[in-house]
């Protein structure tokens, strides 16, 4: 009889579309009692719900998400194309951040020609007047202006109606005694204060050294760039070089010359959005994931399909 019951209710409710109330009054039995009926259904598999994902990106992000533990991931259609393919990327970046970004949060966001694409496509957002943007590193050095993380920073409060700080700093120094000086700066250290308690981070992902876009700030030679490639340095992230293996490269003296916050500061934030794609920084995403500091992955499907190698 409570099989009977239970193939009753399960057909009124998924055949016919009945309400549980519907249910409930139609039967003679309590709603709550219509709720465990049908939770019984599922549980003895008297329903089976199937989904039929024909859409191989949804795939893909469900084996991203489950082989490397993420939050979500988010892949968008390789674009041959550089440019088409940043835009894709800001696009699916903009939705999300649409959907996480509360009022109150404090999001940090990093530099570079991937998140600079994103505000663009910011729209028909709720007005987040008590949640605040902050700069993860300061501005380099003969980057352009559009590419710098204090610009961009504006331009992600602006977009969501939200409060910003500012980091009146150079990203990289000439040296540790420097850089000491101008951490010694209250409103400096202040802003990387806050900036190291964001709750939410946006990030690129940097590709090999001798592509990387950093290396347009004028602070790399031949000498820095010989040194993290004998460090082994595959990527950076905030301007922070780390290995394949996603260790930071502490070793390398460019690496203790930063203003920003650390590959550990980074780890710490409870939810980090990494936004990166296209064939040269494949290794580089591999060795972020590897290395544990993302939540959040927005990539291509041809960086997809590598990283679901193996």
């Amino acid at each position: 009889m409570v099989d009977r019951l239970l193939i009753k209710v399960a057909n009124l409710y998924y055949i016919k579309k009945l309400t549980e109330q519907e249910i409930s009054n139609r039967l003679g039995i309590s709603r709550p009692k219509v709720s465990r009926l049908l939770k019984m259904a599922l549980e003895e598999g008297i329903v089976e719900i199937r989904i039929n994902n024909k859409n191989n990106l949804v795939s893909m992000e469900r084996d991203l998400e489950e082989k490397y533990d993420l939050q979500e991931a988010i892949v968008v259609e390789y674009q041959e194309d550089d440019g088409n393919l940043k835009k894709e990327l800001g696009k699916a970046a903009a939705v999300l951040l649409n959907r996480i970004i509360k009022n109150g949060d404090i999001v940090g966001i990093a530099w570079g020609t991937t998140i600079a694409n994103i505000p663009q496509y910011l729209k028909d957002n709720k007005h987040l007047e008590n949640t605040l943007f902050t700069p993860l590193v300061a501005g380099l050095g003969q980057v352009n202006y559009e590419l710098q993380s204090n610009y961009i920073t504006m331009k992600f409060a602006k977009a969501f109606n939200a409060k910003w700080q500012l980091l009146h700093a150079p990203a990289v120094v000439e040296n540790k005694v420097v850089k000491e000086t101008i951490l010694s700066d209250k409103m400096v250290g202040n802003s990387l204060k806050v900036a190291s308690h964001s709750n939410i981070a946006v990030v690129g992902i940097g590709g090999p050294i001798n592509t990387s876009t950093i290396l347009l700030s004028g602070y790399f030679g031949n000498d820095e760039i010989n040194e993290l490639n004998k460090e082994g340095a595959v990527g950076d992230i905030c301007s922070r070089f780390f290995d394949i293996n996603g260790n930071p490269c502490t070793k390398a003296e460019i690496n203790n010359r930063i203003i920003g916050i650390t590959l550990n500061q980074l780890k710490s934030i409870n939810c980090v959005v990494g936004v990166a794609g296209g064939k040269n920084k494949i290794q580089a995403i591999k060795s972020v994931l590897k290395g544990d500091y993302l939540d959040i992955l927005i990539t291509d499907s041809l960086t997809a399909e590598e990283l679901l190698k193996n």
